[in-house]
């Protein structure tokens, strides 16, 4: 189907039908996201090649272009042609390329959209037959720690943050406040590791935990989860001790540095940020891999086969 038949029988290629498919897909809130990053990403592109009314061959050409090394693009609303270049803090325009998996989300995304599309008589389905690029998975593509590298990097956490402790107390400027804030920093990396290591929780469910999921009952504790597609922490699992009581010092630590002493709201994240612009707000979990991936780093383990996602494997 040519540009000049959609065009005439269909309804222009915009913006509002990506508003009009999420509604109708009704995912969970993190599905939707990622499904209006890959359609939106499809649609700037269109407009950085000059496409109005794209047909089967630009889903190609697309799949093809993020598997190349290409200059990343973004919609703008104030720029002429609708997009603009994205750069880094120095205004050097980036440059990236996407792995085979990370494409075939992409197309993953451009199929269902285009499916709902033609069934809702608004648009063909131009992406029906085209391939997504081959994945060859031989094996896991993060590596599982030894036993030996897990108590290493405990070590390493521990040790560590007696020695971030110590340099605070050695400031002339709000010492107590300093120590306070290296103290829960230590604890909290330590937990978050604990429960990647020994649990296998995953870093969205690591961030997504709250204080009122960390439960004791007779004597024993768990930690209630929300994996992936649920709305809710509804999967139960149970803590070994040592993990518990890593995540009970962390929350003892930050308990003890708030104004009143009381306890820390039910509905509260289990794991905040420590930082003077966002101390108290939710971890996020590119915030928490990247915590845990430079302890890793500190500990010796500096490979890209090793990140917060082997915690998970080990």
């Amino acid at each position: 189907m040519t540009a000049a038949v959609i065009e005439a029988t269909y309804q222009p290629f915009t913006l509002d039908l990506f508003d009009a498919f999420v509604d109708w897909i009704d995912r969970g809130k993190q599905t939707t996201k990622t499904y209006l990053a890959h359609l939106k990403q499809f649609f700037v592109w269109t407009r950085y090649k000059s496409i109005v009314q794209p047909i089967k061959e630009d889903i190609a050409a697309f799949r093809d272009w993020l598997l190349s090394e290409h200059e990343a693009i973004q919609i703008d609303t104030e720029a002429a042609e609708g997009w603009s270049y994205r750069t880094d803090n120095n205004g050097k325009v980036i440059s990236l390329s996407c792995t085979p998996n990370t494409t075939r989300q992409y197309l993953r995304s451009l199929k269902q959209f285009f499916k709902w599309a033609e069934n809702a008589g608004v648009y063909p389905n131009i992406a029906d037959g085209v391939r997504p690029p081959k994945v060859k998975y031989t094996t896991h593509r993060r590596d599982a720690l030894t036993v030996e590298q897990v108590k290493t990097v405990e070590s390493s956490i521990k040790e560590n943050s007696r020695e971030s402790i110590l340099a605070a107390g050695q400031e002339r400027k709000d010492t107590q406040g300093r120590k306070q804030r290296k103290t829960e920093q230590g604890a909290r990396l330590l937990a978050m590791y604990e429960l990647a290591v020994t649990v296998g929780l995953r870093t969205i469910e690591i961030s997504r935990a709250r204080v009122k999921d960390f439960e004791e009952r007779n004597g024993r504790y768990f930690l209630y989860i929300q994996g992936k597609g649920h709305a809710e922490a509804d999967e139960r699992k149970p803590l070994a001790p040592e993990v518990a009581e890593a995540v009970k010092e962390y929350l003892d630590i930050r308990r003890a540095g708030t104004a009143d002493g009381l306890s820390l709201n039910g509905n509260s994240p289990l794991f905040v940020a420590t930082g003077n612009r966002h101390g108290g707000g939710r971890l996020e979990a590119r915030t928490i891999g990247s915590m845990i991936k430079d302890a890793l780093k500190t500990a010796g383990l500096n490979s890209k086969r090793i990140s917060a996602h082997s915690l998970r494997h080990t």
